[in-house]
């Protein structure tokens, strides 16, 4: 099984986060393949650590359908499924638009701050579009700002899961997608957050979402 050729680092975080953190990100950018055997001996041993933290963090990934275990006999990196998308892109839309309505109340002058910070971390990372990662993370850190502002657990967590998916997707397309726009969109979420407008900002959540999703699904044609 193929790992990365680096040292891990273990700072404030356990071993069972810190495995399940890197492997989700491998399995993400396809550092590990659909339908690959992932040994929890190899990873134990690449991260210096007993086999107990690395299989409670195969357990989080199986929950999270990353991985599928087959006691007995092996552990298998999912499949990616591209045929149906928007049965992760429909519920994040929704919940996206929700948590904008419940977060436009709530927003203070942090918030806004932070959001401008994490926008323009984005557009930075849009320039090094060869290397995806990067700009997956800080597009998840922009939207999870306004997840932290609307203050619903359940839909954070639910979000969560649906990101990997999404991430697992978007990975592959990044490089070929116009994402100009997006820094755009970003701008003027901030902007109608600033301005309290919540029928914009829940309709310009909207529509963020589905643009991305009929972006990945016509590049994924294409293929």
């Amino acid at each position: 099984m193929p790992l990365p050729n680096k040292e891990p680092s273990f700072e404030r975080i356990s071993a069972k986060m810190k495995v399940y953190g890197d492997v989700k990100d491998w399995i993400i950018e396809g550092q590990l393949r659909p339908g690959e055997k992932v040994s929890d001996i190899e990873i134990a041993d690449y991260f210096k650590v007993s086999r107990t933290p690395v299989r409670e963090a195969l357990q989080l990934l199986e929950a999270q359908k990353l991985v599928r275990s087959y006691p007995g006999k092996a552990t298998i990196v999912t499949e990616l499924e591209t045929d149906n998308i928007e049965k992760w892109y429909l519920p994040m839309a929704t919940l996206q638009q929700l948590a904008m309505v419940l977060a436009i109340e709530k927003m203070q002058t942090p918030h806004i701050e932070r959001l401008k910070i994490l926008s323009a971390r984005f557009a930075e990372a849009v320039k090094e579009q060869h290397n995806p990662m990067p700009i997956l993370k800080a597009d998840k850190e922009f939207h999870g700002c306004i997840l932290e502002a609307a203050g619903n657990e359940y839909i954070t967590d639910f979000c969560d899961v649906l990101w990997i998916h999404i991430q697992r997707l978007e990975y592959g397309f990044f490089r070929d997608m116009p994402l100009d726009d997006s820094i755009e969109e970003h701008e003027r979420l901030i902007g109608a957050l600033e301005m309290k407008d919540d029928y914009t900002a829940s309709h310009l959540m909207k529509e963020h979402w589905e643009r991305t999703a009929l972006l990945v699904r016509e590049l994924n044609w294409k293929e």
